[in-house]
């Protein structure tokens, strides 16, 4: 890959972790939407295989910039087990494209509008990671879940 595609790719990230806040250790991803029970996902992000088992549920996270968008997007389907479910980093191009960075098993989410789980007494650090499970590292190369980490595909154009 030419050096100047590889630090055009790292410039977006870095643009997009200096949007969140200055005093972050780490960039957070925020809480966008919820789709339960489809067929199909309306952002095309999931397809074919991932709704082989009938409905799935469906929970993004964004975080945006000038340089673009970032999703961290979540389905809940055949594929979970008790703990973690197929994710995926996906970078928005401007061109409307779609380019998944990171695609893993990652600690499954409650999104914060859940009502089966609002009434539940929670921590600090429980209340924290329900609002942001999500979050790059300090040099934008990594993507973050609690205690899991994953590299992020900069190969991709």
């Amino acid at each position: 890959m030419p050096v100047h595609l590889r630090s055009g790719i790292a410039l977006s990230i870095a643009y997009l972790l200096m949007a969140g806040s200055a005093e972050a250790a780490e960039a957070n991803f925020t809480f966008n939407s919820a789709r339960r029970d489809v067929t199909a996902d309306p952002d095309g992000i999931w397809t074919g295989d991932a709704f082989a088992g009938g409905k799935a549920s469906i929970f993004n996270y964004e975080m945006r910039s000038g340089a673009g968008s970032l999703i961290v997007s979540q389905i809940w389907n055949e594929d979970c087990s008790s703990s973690v479910c197929p994710t995926r980093l996906v970078r928005l191009e401007s061109d409307g494209r779609r380019i998944v960075l990171v695609d893993d098993m990652m600690h499954q989410v409650v999104p914060p509008n859940d009502p089966r789980f609002a009434g539940l007494p929670k921590s600090a650090e429980q209340a924290e990671y329900e609002r942001h499970p999500f979050r790059l590292s300090r040099d934008g190369k990594k993507l973050l879940n609690d205690d899991f980490s994953f590299d992020i595909d900069e190969s991709k154009p």
